[in-house]
């Protein structure tokens, strides 16, 4: 079967090269040239030439690996007739070729110059140069950008003259006080603020930088009450005639008037709030006689500073809703905690329908007649339906084990009316783990979970009222029961979990802690030739009874904004111990179990595991552009074991190979280090990993995808138990790296992204150390390949 597939692949690779070979210019008419390609050649290495390149109108077609234009090759396999079916899904898949026009190389020499001023050239000289060879065209721009103008000082100017209040014959005197001292007031919101500014003495007259300020300084007023204020109000002058020196600029920043609109200079305040739990989407002209029979359906209470609007009863609790918004009565109105709330109520997942609505008022004090403005809030909600379900079916081919398998949930939303979430899932599989005369699907797993998720923060004799408003905490614990059946064991799994997850304020970093992480191993039936056949007396262990109870905290980081192609970062690091609070009790009660060999404690009947775990990943996504990118991954963790038991158990041991790790190899067949594994069944676990990878990731047409990877790495084991030749950590862990490269296909089908990858071992660390170097391997190198089948992307 493998060979199979690996010969398919080839045959793929194949038909994308005659893809690539055919005529470029196929489809290219008489007197028309094929845009080849464009170079962007500049006399000053600061420029960003990415940058420029962006600003270009016309752009080649897009290319794999700088070379191979396959979306252009499909569409040229394409024949004259247009009126053909498999012509025109030919030409919808694939790429038209990119005919050079020269109007559009005008319009890019006044995109790059315009984009070179923004930056502070204001000398810049833009030329271009086009060589044409073969019906093909390639252009060439020349940037000159002379010398740069930098910022001299930054000031700023209160009024804008053209537009001065004073100036309008409309205003009366009442008027012209109001909008005056409003003016004055947002002004010097802005002047209190300046310890932030963006715009610096010496720095470049960058119109981006300036457009940052104004972004700036607009978010700064819309978070202290200005609600109506936008960033078409605030102006900037470039003043350079009273300067101290050539091709120096005086920044000069000012506030637009705006008398036909003066609420743009108020402060708001938040008003009443209302929270509507039945709110209806659909419009309804109000009035009429549907509108006022709809709102005779509606009850009414007082929760604090709250108005809160229902029908029939209360299903949510006002507390809940209360806690998730951010702003409240009487302060000022602050955009960032609308956006906030927002995100919240959406976080909860009890409601199909979220809005936010604001209406001006305007208020007089009845014993001073001063005159105040708020801001009444609608806050419309929609519960979704309290009862769904999911079903998920998916079949795998992981290093030559096949696997079928489904789950099926079932969610009940808002349980006790408090945001709960309870969920029962239910899962099975049948796999094939690959061995010696093993049979198609010798292993079957069944499995059941009760798992419940609140928004509220469950944490006993501490109320930490700020941190759950601050921080938006969830409470999650978990029942969960899975039976596992092998020609070798019987595993039974009984699981336990209670933990916490919040997120920093600014969003990017996302905790969770597990104060309790129970998992009740039994180990049944086990084959005992199996395990006597195992080379490491570190192994067999791991197919013992055994408990672990474990307590974890996990901090990641990120910023990837979702649905904008960027480069972005993204950081996990996690640390768990076991055992140390069931020693202390265990000491403390003197049940020491005392054996011929050894001495240890017992909990629930079997022998429970005590280490300490420490692991972090580090990814970094470099975007190209739309159809090239590439994903860099880092991965380093270890385990120490001690005191009840000198072993790690499996399921918290760390693995090498698979389609998530370093694809060459068969899951759990490689290392610890350059040992060789000949135990009937592989299961090759340490206590210490550390793997990298790097994937080329391109488009090939509409959904489907191509990579090419690189992966190393390997395990080791530091316990001095570990008795196996080159499986411990040394000095010399770098010669016994593992390399494997690939090629893969990604179909993104929307809702899940099918992934082929096939893995090629480069060098095997449990060779000779004279002979690792397989990837040739004098033409036997497609035994040394591993195929994988999986769902999502490896990393």
């Amino acid at each position: 079967m493998k060979n199979y597939l690996s010969h398919k692949i080839v045959g793929f690779i194949c038909l994308l090269l005659l893809f690539c070979a055919c005529s470029s210019t196929k489809h290219i008419a008489e007197g028309e040239y094929l845009l080849d390609k464009v170079k962007i050649k500049a006399d000053n290495p600061s420029v960003s030439l990415s940058d420029v390149y962006r600003n270009v109108r016309q752009k080649p077609n897009a290319r794999i690996l700088l070379f191979f234009r396959s979306n252009l090759g499909i569409y040229n396999l394409s024949g004259r007739n247009e009126n053909k079916s498999f012509n025109k899904w030919l030409r919808r898949i694939g790429e038209p070729p990119v005919v050079y026009h020269e109007l559009m190389t005008k319009y890019s020499l006044t995109q790059i110059t315009n984009y070179l001023n923004g930056k502070g050239y204001y000398y810049a000289d833009v030329t271009n140069s086009v060589e044409y060879k073969k019906k093909k065209a390639s252009v060439t721009y020349h940037i000159s950008t002379g010398e740069r103008t930098f910022i001299d000082e930054v000031a700023f100017k209160k009024n804008d003259p053209m537009n001065d209040p004073m100036n309008d014959p409309q205003n009366d005197q009442s008027t012209l006080e109001s909008i005056l001292s409003e003016e004055s007031e947002l002004f010097r919101e802005i002047l209190s603020d300046t310890s932030h500014i963006l715009i610096k003495r010496d720095e470049p007259l960058d119109t981006d930088l300036l457009e940052q300020e104004r972004q700036r300084i607009t978010r700064m007023l819309q978070e202290n009450g200005y609600f109506n204020f936008s960033k078409t109000f605030i102006e900037y002058w470039a003043d350079t005639l009273n300067v101290t020196a050539k091709n120096r600029a005086r920044v000069l920043l000012g506030v637009i008037n705006a008398p036909q609109s003066p609420q743009v200079y108020r402060k708001y305040k938040i008003g009443n709030i209302k929270i509507n739990f039945d709110y209806n989407p659909m419009p309804v002209v109000e009035g009429d006689s549907s509108f006022k029979m709809a709102e005779s359906l509606y009850d009414t209470l007082i929760y604090g500073n709250y108005t809160i609007r229902y029908k029939d009863k209360l299903k949510v609790k006002p507390k809940l809703i209360v806690e998730t918004v951010q702003f409240t009565h009487g302060e000022f109105y602050n955009i960032s905690k609308v956006v906030d709330s927002y995100s919240r109520l959406q976080a909860l997942n009890l409601f199909r329908f979220i809005n936010i609505v604001f209406k001006e008022e305007k208020n007089v004090t009845s014993d001073s007649n001063d005159v105040e403005y708020t801001l009444s809030c609608d806050i419309q909600l929609t519960l979704a339906d309290k009862h769904s379900y999911d079903i998920f079916l998916e079949g795998t081919h992981n290093s030559g084990n096949f696997g079928v398998g489904g789950n099926f949930s079932y969610n009940t939303r808002n349980l006790f009316r408090g945001g709960e979430n309870l969920t029962m899932s239910f899962w099975g599989a049948l796999k094939t783990e690959k061995y010696e005369g093993s049979a198609l699907f010798n292993t079957h797993e069944l499995g059941v979970e009760l798992k419940l998720e609140t928004s509220q923060f469950w944490l006993p004799f501490f109320k930490l009222r700020n941190f759950r408003k601050n921080q938006a905490p969830r409470t999650s614990m978990s029942l969960a029961y899975s039976n596992e059946v092998t020609p070798f064991y019987d595993r039974q799994i009984s699981s336990a979990k209670y933990g916490y997850v919040w997120r920093n304020t600014n969003k990017r970093w996302r905790y969770n802690i597990d104060l309790m992480d129970l998992n009740y191993v039994m180990m049944n039936d086990v084959d005992a030739s199996f395990v006597d056949n195992l080379r490491s007396e570190y192994i067999k262990s791991a197919y013992k009874s055994h408990l672990i109870l474990s307590t974890s905290f996990t901090a990641s980081f990120t910023d990837n904004i979702v649905n904008v192609p960027d480069n972005y970062h993204y950081f996990r690091t996690n640390l768990e111990t076991s055992g140390n609070l069931l020693t202390a009790l265990n000491v403390a009660f003197n049940t020491k179990t005392t054996t011929e060999t050894e001495n240890f404690y017992e909990s629930l009947g079997v022998r429970y595991a005590q280490f300490v775990k420490l692991d972090a990943e580090y990814k970094f996504n470099h975007y190209i552009n739309n159809s090239n990118s590439v994903i860099y991954r880092f991965f380093i963790g270890g385990a120490v074991p001690y005191g009840n038991l000198f072993v790690l158990p499996v399921e918290e041991a760390f693995f090498a190979g698979g389609a998530n790790g370093i694809r060459a190899w068969h899951s759990r067949t490689l290392g610890p280090g350059s040992s060789i594994s000949t135990d009937r069944y592989p299961n090759s676990v340490g206590e210490f990993k550390l793997e990298g990878n790097i994937e080329y990731r391109y488009k090939l047409v509409k959904n489907l995808g191509g990579a090419f990877f690189v992966d190393a790495g390997n395990i080791w084991n530091i316990n001095k138990y570990e008795n196996r030749e080159g499986a411990k950590l040394s000095a010399n862990f770098y010669k016994q790296l593992a390399v494997g490269t690939g090629i893969g296909l990604r179909y993104d089908a929307n809702v899940f992204v099918l992934r082929v990858d096939w893995g090629i071992k480069a060098i095997d660390p449990a060779k000779p150390a004279d002979q690792r170097f397989v990837l040739f391997n004098n033409g036997k190198w497609l035994r040394n390949t591993v195929f994988n089948l999986a769902i999502g992307y490896p990393f």
